[in-house]
């Protein structure tokens, strides 16, 4: 893959799937939500990324994946990058590229900021400017789909179902092998998380077998560690798209989260919860019930 090619896969799982995901799950990381739908993110960052001054149809031709240059999405994947974060005020950014366009929220019913349970019809919009996939987005669907669904879409491709919605694994492969401060363990260690499906767990030790066995060019041939990987996910930068509250200890407990490692913390008490609500159910000593995921490839 070139590097044309991951930014453009980078900022397409921005807009299609990590911003959508947030804005659904009412993210603190922004005040307000003030749209959720794809088209709507894409316009937004296009707009004042890319157009700057004017609308961002004004500056490249449709589609605007196929005619950025790296530059450009560079430059679109950081404010992206800065939303998902918080470090940009999402509403600021939506009422600006409104002017551009000489609309106002005041003076437009908008029909992106209808619940993101509304049809497909009612979500629909007349923005014609703004790229889209052309299927309904895989937020918007019921998240209940059959595990067919789950396990790829209609193109054949690999998905994953983690809290921010179902993710692309091949997308999302490519931005975390684009993410220039990760070593190439930390990268494959995160890689092998995505393959754990819902409603199942692994270990620090099994993911660190997994590393071991899959890429031993990473390891030189020799064992990985528990602490190992551990210390890969602290501060997991994909969160929660890469699901890294499924690993836990060998014993069963449910071993660090947040870059904390003690069961009865709030972090812990918040990686249970998130657990239990995939399925996932424990004894009476706090220990989760099944056997973990192995099947690492």
């Amino acid at each position: 893959m070139t590097d044309l090619e991951s930014l453009r896969s980078q900022y397409i799982t921005l807009y299609r799937t990590t911003l959508p995901s947030l804005a659904k799950a009412r993210d603190p990381a922004q005040p307000k939500w003030s749209v959720y739908l794809d088209h709507c993110f894409a316009r937004i960052i296009l707009d004042n990324a890319i157009g700057k001054d004017r609308p961002w149809n004004e500056v490249l031709k449709a589609p605007a994946t196929k005619s950025m240059s790296e530059e450009q999405l560079e430059t679109a994947i950081e404010l992206g990058e800065a939303i998902q974060k918080g470090d940009k005020n999402l509403m600021e950014l939506d009422e600006r590229s409104l002017e551009l366009r000489g609309k106002t929220k005041a003076g437009v019913k908008r029909k992106e900021e209808e619940d993101t349970h509304s049809s497909p019809k009612r979500a629909k919009t007349s923005d014609k400017d703004v790229e889209r996939p052309k299927e309904q987005t895989r937020e918007e669907k019921d998240s209940k789909g059959s595990d067919a669904e789950l396990e790829s879409d209609k193109d054949g491709k690999n998905t994953t179902e983690t809290p921010a919605g179902i993710i692309d694994q091949a997308a999302l492969r490519a931005q975390i092998n684009s993410h220039r401060s990760l070593t190439p363990f930390r990268r494959r260690t995160l890689i092998l998380l995505t393959q754990v499906p819902r409603g199942r767990y692994t270990t620090y030790q099994a993911l660190a077998n997994g590393i071991a066995k899959t890429s031993p060019n990473i390891t030189g041939g020799k064992k990985s560690s528990a602490r190992a990987v551990g210390s890969a996910m602290r501060n997991n930068p994909f969160a929660p798209q890469v699901p890294c509250h499924r690993c836990l200890a060998s014993d069963g407990r449910l071993g660090g989260f947040g870059g904390i490692w003690d069961d009865e913390s709030e972090n812990a008490k918040k990686k249970r919860r998130m657990l239990r609500a995939e399925g996932l159910r424990f004894d009476g000593k706090g220990k989760v019930v099944g056997s973990p995921f192995t099947g690492f490839k």
